[in-house]
């Protein structure tokens, strides 16, 4: 904030002006006004800060354009203005291996339509070739140190052990990223000290808002056959796993709903065989399902095989529209009308806001594709487009300038997520709830957009992570 400062105005007045036969002679006096400028307090919000002249720049800025092509997808790169690298930390040969060329491909796209339609300031922006960790962090760590040293932020950091494995680097580096993850502690200054940009609905407003919706919808939805009063877990013992599951039973015992067994285990030790077992043997009205998306449709469909089908609630990590694509196993138990899944608290790619729609025209230019995980990517930039215009605002595309906008800027994304003051301690868990459906390209048309259940108003998320 500028200090109040005093600025001396000097306003001349000619008083007489006098002409001597004799000789001419000017009698002039002047006096001095002292006018109080109004304080001023400047965020990178306000106009106050547009007075900047010049942009300091560091690394990963540089004054040459945007390579036209990176990945074989277009850049959209201004060759007039300089060039802003993002690195990319992604899986594409682990278990997210799926998901990872779109997620990938959305970001992509993002820039290409951003920098067609501006850039940011004088610089367009390109993602640098994206890095393999295989969702494994000392992979990651890897990653990050082979690209830090050409990069301004990373537009991708996939997975919150991975992330969370490399946070003493960004927090040294000054270094921003976005994750790609959902947890509930990406919210909290006092866990990743500003060096995170979340977007999204994290996991465990979204297990909260799935059982919360589910008791009081699988009834009407099923024509009364299903009644929820016992309730299964099945996952991953990790942050999604953790926290879904912490949301699921902090809403179960709202609604009076026992929770009669809970299956969570390590990716690499998770038994397909032991959490079907636990369905056939012990049956319960609904589950609720976060593991990978390998292993879920392993999971529903062994279930089925031996003829239960319970009503069921996926993560939005748990479902991929090929499970609904013409010749899978699982298409006709997932179109049953007895699974539902979270949706990351993005809208799937059809949906009506601006922002999908600038999505599916930009998107049409590259691929035919309708996948989610190319919402996921798009709507990944968009608070990191927010942060880095403060950032040019401010004056300072420094990493610590980047690095302090992430703490004071509110971001908006043409509709796709509500609007968003980063930094502020209060996580956003407005949910979005989908119906797999193989008609539509995304494999999942939405059922409840920005459902926020009874638990999660409620519930005190001023206390820190769930789990």
């Amino acid at each position: 904030m500028k200090p109040l400062r005093k600025q001396g105005i000097i306003i001349f007045s000619i008083l007489a002006l006098i002409l001597v036969a004799c000789g001419g002679a000017t009698e002039e006096t002047s006096e001095v006004e002292e006018v109080v400028a109004e304080e001023v307090t400047e965020t990178l919000d306000s106009p106050a800060v547009t007075t900047a002249g010049t942009v300091k720049t560091g690394v990963g800025i540089t004054e040459e354009a945007c390579p036209e092509v990176i990945s074989n997808i277009p850049t959209g790169a201004d060759p007039t203005k300089g060039c802003i690298y993002l690195g990319m930390l992604n899986d594409y040969s682990g278990p997210f291996g799926a998901a990872g060329p779109a997620l990938d491909i959305g970001q992509r796209a993002f820039w290409l339509w951003a920098n067609s339609t501006g850039g940011i300031g004088d610089y367009s922006v390109a993602i640098r070739e994206g890095f393999d960790a295989s969702y494994n962090p000392q992979k990651h760590l890897e990653g990050y140190n082979s690209l830090k040293d050409s990069v301004a932020a990373f537009s991708m950091s996939l997975g919150t052990p991975q992330t969370l494995f490399i946070l003493d680097n960004l927090n040294e580096d000054d270094m921003v990223a976005v994750p790609m993850s959902w947890w509930s502690g990406w919210a909290y200054k006092g866990v990743d000290a500003s060096t995170v940009i979340e977007f999204g609905t994290q996991y465990c407003a979204d297990g909260m808002n799935a059982m919360d919706w589910a008791s009081a919808n699988a009834g009407p939805l099923t024509g009364g056959l299903v009644d929820i009063n016992t309730v299964g877990i099945i996952g991953y013992e990790s942050d999604y796993g953790k926290d879904f599951a912490f949301g699921i039973k902090a809403a179960a015992a709202n609604a009076g709903v026992e929770v009669a067994w809970e299956y969570l285990a390590p990716p690499t030790e998770f038994d397909v065989t032991q959490a079907v077992g636990l369905l056939v043997t012990k049956p319960v009205d609904a589950y609720f399902l976060a593991t990978g998306l390998a292993v879920a449709p392993q999971v529903a469909g062994g279930a089925a095989q031996q003829g239960v089908t319970p009503f069921a609630m996926f993560l939005g990590t748990s479902y991929n529209d090929a499970f609904v694509a013409e010749g899978s196993a699982v298409k006709g138990l997932f179109e049953s009308g007895l699974i539902y899944a979270m949706s990351f608290g993005i809208a799937p790619y059809e949906a009506d806001t601006v922002g999908h729609a600038t999505m599916r025209q930009t998107l049409g230019q590259i691929t035919d594709s309708a996948s989610t995980f190319f919402v996921g990517g798009w709507g990944s930039q968009y608070h990191l487009k927010g942060v880095l215009e403060a950032a040019v605002k401010g004056g300072d595309l420094t990493r610590a300038g980047i690095r302090r906008a992430a703490t004071n800027v509110t971001v908006s994304s043409d509709g796709m997520m509500p609007e968003k003051k980063l930094g502020s301690g209060l996580p956003d868990v407005a949910s979005t709830i989908t119906k797999p459906d193989g008609s539509v390209g995304s494999g999942a048309v939405v059922v409840k957009k920005d459902y926020v259940g009874p638990s999660a108003s409620a519930y005190d998320w001023s206390v820190g992570p769930c789990s």
